[in-house]
């Protein structure tokens, strides 16, 4: 019996796993309020971007280009973060605000002058 509707059965899946397939395939429309500005510190680059998760705050990610995880930082990571922020948006960072993730990400509140 269930040999007869194992071709029935096939073509749905391969039906309902190419209708994912194209709808996953169209690119995603990217804000450009939340589009990542590079920026760089001390010869790091950085990926400074509105946070998604915690509204009101930026987050600012180290990019790894040579995959060296146990370099040493050319300055203490969370005083490049706070160039990285300045630098991208030109608004200071709330020293106490600052939290680092357990993937290095820095996430925090900035000040910027009113104009």
């Amino acid at each position: 019996m269930t040999v007869a509707f194992a071709p029935a059965i096939l073509r749905t899946f391969c039906l309902c796993c190419a209708l994912g397939t194209g709808i996953s395939a169209a690119s995603p429309i990217v804000a450009a309020e939340h589009a990542p500005k590079k920026v760089t510190v001390l010869g790091r680059d950085w990926h400074v971007v509105p946070s998604e998760s915690y509204p009101g705050r930026y987050e600012a990610t180290r990019l790894n280009h040579e995959l060296a995880p146990f370099r040493p930082p050319a300055m203490i990571g969370a005083r490049q973060a706070a160039r990285a922020f300045r630098a991208a948006t030109g608004c200071q960072l709330k020293r106490n605000s600052l939290v680092k993730t357990i993937s290095g990400t820095y996430i925090g509140a900035l000040r910027c002058p009113s104009d």
